[in-house]
């Protein structure tokens, strides 16, 4: 079922499909884990469906049913790792010459469409002008201001909503994750599936629970600033993201200067995380050293 924060949405671009006034090339923006992608499943199965009706697909025709069983042959998605390059958007193109094989629409979905380089943008660009008949872009994205302004240009845009707190929570419990605090909540930013991938059992990476009981260590002088660093430096980015909002929130409420100098060095180690090949052990370990000595 579409969860409620993103159903809206679904049904304003069903309405538009039916009265053949949908954009051909839509780009959705949100940040990881807000359901752009439940979204993009949703809409592209809508747009190749046969008999799309107020709420969407139908579920059971012909098109309907090839996409559930994950061959559609009008439906494609392009695979995003660190970068979409020309090629990968060519190939995508290319699968969209000539007429549906379903007699219907044709679909191509680009996950991170800000991976794009620029080569592979300006490959996108012609169909983006000039689409063939049918066919619709989806086009999704954590990071906007990161497409080239031609991109953007060229594409109707909608951003996500994040639900209200009490929305995740219930959810979450329909999920069968009780108990979920704001506090969990807000560390993963609001973010409905984040939450839901950190809290399943087996989630790899960090959790926030993780993180709060590895800190407690560190206060309780269970764990030095480089053990910790060490067990903890593939994530980072993530500790140092939730290390710079405890200390905001600190300083808020004590305005300290040590408080604020914590959260400095928590933007400054941010902005050395960014750079390929940097120790994040090393860089890790100076910032935990400085809340081994200023406890949250």
């Amino acid at each position: 079922m579409m969860p409620g924060w993103l159903r809206p949405l679904l049904l304003k671009f069903t309405d538009r499909l039916r009265l053949r006034s949908l954009h051909h090339a839509l780009l959705l923006s949100g940040i990881a884990g807000s359901g752009k992608r439940v979204l993009a499943t949703a809409l592209a199965k809508t747009i190749l469906c046969k008999q799309v009706s107020d709420e969407g697909s139908c579920g059971q025709c012909q098109s309907c049913l090839l996409f559930e069983a994950g061959n559609h042959p009008d439906y494609h998605q392009l695979v995003s790792e660190k970068q979409l390059g020309v090629d990968a958007v060519r190939g995508g193109i290319q699968k969209l010459a000539g007429t549906a094989q379903l007699g219907n629409n044709k679909v191509l979905v680009i996950p991170d469409a800000d991976t794009m380089t620029e080569a592979a943008s300006n490959a996108l660009l012609k169909t983006l002008e000039e689409p063939t008949v049918n066919t619709y872009l989806l086009l999704l994205t954590s990071r906007k201001t990161a497409l080239l302004p031609t991109i953007l240009s060229r594409c109707e845009k909608h951003d996500i909503p994040l639900p209200a707190e009490q929305t995740v929570i219930d959810w979450l419990a329909a999920q069968g994750m009780t108990d979920v605090t704001p506090a969990t909540l807000k560390a993963y930013g609001y973010a409905p599936y984040t939450v839901l991938d950190s809290l399943q059992e087996g989630a790899e990476g960090l959790s926030f629970t993780g993180y709060q009981q590895g800190i407690a260590d560190l206060m309780g002088n269970k764990e030095s600033p480089r053990s910790l660093a060490v067990k903890w430096q593939e994530h980072a980015v993530q500790v140092v993201k939730w290390l710079q909002s405890d200390a905001h929130e600190k300083y808020i409420r004590t305005l300290h200067s040590d408080d604020y100098r914590a959260s400095l060095k928590c933007q400054q180690a941010s902005a050395q995380l960014q750079h390929p090949g940097v120790n994040k052990a090393v860089i890790l370990t100076g910032v935990l050293a400085v809340f081994s000595v200023n406890p949250l």
